[in-house]
């Protein structure tokens, strides 16, 4: 459970590298998730896109990202190692953090960012 703990702490701490201008909609032990709140014309209308969350489990860590990306900005955001791991449903399950994920896990968020500025989704 101690090497869960680490991962689960370790992701956490790459997706509150995103908050603000993000907004950390559930941060407690067990799950932190990450959204681009963007208010138009007022409060009535609020648009909401899932960054990413982290999810932690008994044996593993769930690491997940926005699943209506289409395949093209997929494969400019992930790495092939997190698009091999990814499911349909844009989810990777992490046992064990290694160096290369570490980094590839970072690029994501930091290329998803990117992506939902110019979008102006922030």
């Amino acid at each position: 459970m101690e090497a869960v703990n680490s991962v689960y702490k370790e992701v956490k701490k790459m997706f509150q590298t995103a908050v603000p201008p993000y907004v950390a909609t559930v941060n407690d032990d067990y799950h932190y998730e990450v959204w681009a709140i963007k208010k138009q014309a007022g409060e009535s209308q609020v648009s909401e896109e899932l960054l990413g969350y982290v999810a932690k489990h008994e044996d593993s860590v769930t690491v997940g990202f926005n699943n209506k990306l289409g395949e093209k900005i997929r494969k400019e955001a992930f790495s092939s190692l997190l698009l091999a791991k990814m499911n349909i449903h844009g989810r990777i399950r992490i046992h064990r953090m290694t160096h290369q994920l570490h980094i590839d896990l970072q690029n994501a968020i930091d290329n998803l960012m990117r992506y939902y500025t110019e979008m102006n989704w922030i």
